[in-house]
């Protein structure tokens, strides 16, 4: 199973970044093929599907191998990252019948309103949202890069079982949906 782990803040002394190698390392360990997609790897000025840019079709090529995606990011007004939202609205088919988690890093709320926020678009861009952690005061619980909190380390698990269950579960929508994707490139 390959799961992408997209890092969606590009902010300088991110906490979040801290997690999102967490969760690399943790779903390697589980037996996942991960990789760690960084917001600041794909910064985009504006959206323009249209004008397909190297970034995007960067973005693309990586979203199209995912079995799963587990969004990481900090909560930033209420809501999430504006560079994250501009990367996610890069594309749109290839997003379906995806398995997403969502994981969130808020020193006050722990995400709660970036959660609601993230739900409603993964659904829009036909994802499916299927589990979530979410991450209160990562200097507390994490020792350097080592997580030292169970009961988290215990979420995460579950997360990343729950997202095999619905990748396995949701393969073959998106085998078709990827066929279709293809038919159609190679059609313009």
């Amino acid at each position: 199973m390959k799961v992408k782990i997209i890092l969606g803040t590009a902010r300088e002394g991110r906490k979040s970044e801290k997690v999102a190698r967490y969760l690399a390392r943790k779903a390697s360990e589980l037996g996942w093929e991960a990789e760690l997609m960084d917001v600041k790897d794909y910064l985009l000025c504006y959206t323009h599907r249209w004008k397909v840019t190297p970034e995007m079709e960067r973005y693309r090529a990586k979203i199209l191998e995912a079995d799963a995606l587990v969004i990481v990011a900090p909560e930033y007004n209420g809501s999430y990252p504006g560079e994250l939202k501009i990367l996610l609205d890069t594309i749109y088919d290839e997003y379906e019948a995806l398995p997403v988690g969502i994981v969130t890093v808020s020193v006050v709320t722990g995400g709660t309103r970036l959660l609601m926020e993230l739900r409603t678009a993964m659904l829009n861009y036909r994802m499916l949202p299927v589990g979530q952690v979410l991450f209160y005061n990562v200097d507390d619980i994490f020792e350097g890069e080592e997580l030292r909190d169970e009961k988290y380390e215990e979420r995460v698990e579950r997360l990343f079982r729950t997202l095999e269950k619905y990748a396995r579960a949701l393969g073959p929508i998106r085998d078709e949906v990827r066929e279709k994707l293809r038919e159609k490139e190679e059609h313009l």
